[in-house]
């Protein structure tokens, strides 16, 4: 059969789940995502039974699926996983759900937060809170789910009984937070002999937008571990921290990987002009492999834009430039396109 150009009926796509005895066809994975009420009836009544190593591979596959493709969503069956009795599939549902942004999903996360058996699960469902958090410091939150988060994630981070990795993922998510004063708890994860803390601090750092962390980000960006110099690099990014960027620039030929190209974000987002475009550049020319060149070129395209924008607002707009750039249509859609197309 032709997978590649058959609709199946959906009881298909169901019995294709069942069959223990048949991979199954990749295609028929798009038909899991925007289930109509029936189907996830369907859905639901079947999902016990099936195999569990499937279970465990849908997750991992949907999500691919949603890293490349931004209009995919399985919600309706992300809902269903969490009700899984396998840690490692409500792990993989989280992650499904990660990207839905329904502040519907919020109090489902605490619960799972507060009352799951497994830690890793409960961590996880905290960091997909992160996402809700900045909206919070975006003022876009209700003001009801921001104080829900974080009276519930305090209440882990101030617990020393507590699971380790589920306050390290509070201290993350709660980097974002402009009601709590979260500068002793970064202070004590920095203070802390544990790498985990470190890097849980330099995240939180990054996260905080905070100056105060500046000299703490230049400190980890010379450190030893390659994991440290990564988590730096991204909160000199997050802080847009300019007296990192000639450090960022060593960084570019880093022996560690993930650090080269943490250290490549955060020059895009830091900005630089040509002598940083150029060291971009000559890194994309040494790309180890396709994935770090593809990721090359999106901070050449990330850094064109930062620089841009930051050539705009060191113009002097007087009330004249501004009439003549409300009179002229094509400058002023260019202009309001850089700031997300907001007229007001």
């Amino acid at each position: 059969m032709d997978w590649e150009h058959t609709a199946p009926d959906f009881e298909e796509v169901l019995q294709a789940l069942l069959n223990e005895d048949s991979p199954f066809p990749p295609p028929f994975l798009y038909h899991l995502g925007d289930l109509s009420p029936e189907h996830v009836a369907r859905l639901r009544e079947i999902w016990p039974q099936v195999p569990l190593e499937r279970r465990r591979g849908l997750m991992e596959d949907l999500e691919t699926i949603t890293e490349n493709d931004l209009t995919a969503s399985f919600k309706d069956l992300g809902l269903i996983a969490l009700e899984d009795e396998d840690p490692a599939v409500r792990f993989g549902a989280i992650r499904l759900l990660w990207i839905e942004e329904d502040n519907n999903l919020i109090p489902r996360f605490l619960e799972i937060a507060r009352n799951d058996p497994d830690p890793e699960v409960r961590a996880n469902a905290i960091g997909a809170l992160g996402s809700y958090m900045l909206q919070a410091a975006l003022e876009e939150l209700p003001w009801r789910y921001t104080n829900d988060i974080e009276t519930t994630l305090m209440a882990f981070l101030k617990d020393p009984q507590e699971d380790e990795q589920v306050r390290r993922q509070a201290l993350e998510t709660l980097g974002y937070s402009l009601n709590l004063d979260m500068a002793p708890w970064i202070e004590e994860a920095f203070a802390s002999p544990s790498e985990d803390w470190q890097a849980s601090a330099l995240f939180a750092a990054g996260r905080s937008g905070q100056d105060r962390w500046g000299d703490h980000v230049m400190d980890y960006l010379y450190h030893s571990s390659p994991r440290l110099r990564a988590e730096a690099a991204r909160a000199a990014g997050e802080l847009l921290h300019q007296p990192a960027t000639e450090r960022l620039l060593e960084l570019l030929e880093d022996r560690d990987p993930p650090t080269r190209l943490m250290a490549a974000w955060a020059l895009s987002e830091i900005g630089g002009g040509e002598r940083v475009a150029e060291a971009l550049e000559k890194a994309l020319e040494h790309a180890a492999d396709e994935e770090e060149a593809a990721a090359l070129e999106e901070a050449l395209d990330n850094l064109a834009l930062t620089d841009e924008m930051g050539d705009l607002l060191m113009m002097d707009f007087g009330k004249k430039d501004l009439d003549d750039l409300l009179d002229d249509d094509d400058a002023l859609a260019e202009f309001l396109d850089m700031f997300g197309g907001d007229e007001e």
